[in-house]
């Protein structure tokens, strides 16, 4: 692959997706480690209610968004009834969590899933091309969480059990998707410091040819 396909590469990767996975350790964390203390059942639906709480955030928005367009469209209209919907549905989240947390597998794994599923993808088509090391350990973490989120997706058993498989299922995930960031962070440092040596080089090069260049003019007109 060139150089500059190897450049373009690195550079459609977000680095700041560290943000996200940092988020997902911490949460990772607490899940864990919360239900090792015997709040496995409390974490579950305060992170449903904050689920609620976004939504009915992002319902708000809409309400508000709607209000401000002063020639209103069928489309308009249509995008508030569903942003009214979700609002409802954050509010029967934060005022009852319970029926929630029953398909809190199905929904936390499908998350899972499809962020280990970026990770692999991201690791085979950027950090492997652009000739990242060890591109293949966030590969191995990719594999791993989304393995485990297709497990969380079938899992049928206590919510103490699916908490601690939901907090480490994340920690792994955060884990492979900062590898990714590092990587590319490493893979286009190598990049900048190869191009460098190449143009040195270059310029090396083209300085002899025109020191050559010149040195054979003068002799031309000696001869002459």
């Amino acid at each position: 692959m060139s150089n500059k396909k190897k450049k373009d590469k690195i550079s459609n990767y977000n680095a700041g997706t560290v943000i996200a996975d940092i988020v997902m350790l911490l949460l990772g964390l607490v899940f864990f480690i919360g239900t090792l203390m015997g709040k496995g059942d409390d974490i579950a639906a305060g992170f449903v209610r904050i689920v609620g709480g976004i939504l009915i955030l992002v319902g708000v928005f809409e309400l508000i968004n709607f209000l401000r367009i002063k020639e209103k469209t069928v489309f308009d209209v249509i995008v508030l009834a569903i942003g009214s919907a979700i609002a409802v549905i954050g509010i029967v989240f934060i005022v009852n969590p319970l029926p929630v947390i029953t398909v809190f597998n199905f929904i936390f794994g499908i998350i899972v899933a499809v962020y280990a599923i970026v990770i692999i993808v991201t690791s085979v088509g950027t950090l492997r091309p652009s000739g990242a090391k060890y591109w293949w350990f966030s590969l191995l973490f990719g594999i791993i969480a989304l393995g485990m989120g297709i497990f969380i997706i079938f899992f049928n058993g206590a919510t103490k059990a699916l908490t601690i498989i939901i907090g480490i299922t994340l920690v792994l995930g955060s884990v492979g998707g900062m590898a990714n960031a590092i990587l590319a962070s490493q893979a286009k440092k190598e990049f900048k410091a190869n191009s460098k040596i190449l143009e040195d080089a270059t310029f090396t090069v083209d300085s002899t040819t025109t020191v050559d260049e010149s040195d054979g003019k003068g002799e031309d007109n000696v001869k002459y």
